[in-house]
């Protein structure tokens, strides 16, 4: 899954990473399970880093920066996800 997956072609990558934090975050504070809300808050954190990674990219970016960004994203949401998909949990 690459950044625009997850946000996108049209919202442009960081901005989009941004607008996706901010929906987690609202998430979050709605959830009555407050396990589940710290894991969203995590997941959330781990996609505005991701947007900062891409904002400090130079234009163009670098071959592989992009992919760089998006495989340390992935990597910090396993354990956010982890917790949300937990057994009893779906």
């Amino acid at each position: 899954m690459t950044v625009t997956d997850l946000v996108g072609a049209a919202r442009g990558d960081v901005a989009g990473l941004r607008a996706l934090a901010s929906r987690l975050r609202r998430a979050a504070a709605a959830l009555p399970d407050p396990e589940d809300a710290v894991a969203v808050r995590a997941a959330a954190d781990a996609v505005d880093v991701a947007a900062e990674g891409l904002r400090a990219l130079p234009a163009p970016p670098p071959p592989g920066a992009v992919v760089e960004v998006e495989t340390a994203l992935a990597r910090d949401l396993a354990a956010p996800l982890a917790v949300l998909t937990r057994e009893g949990n779906h």
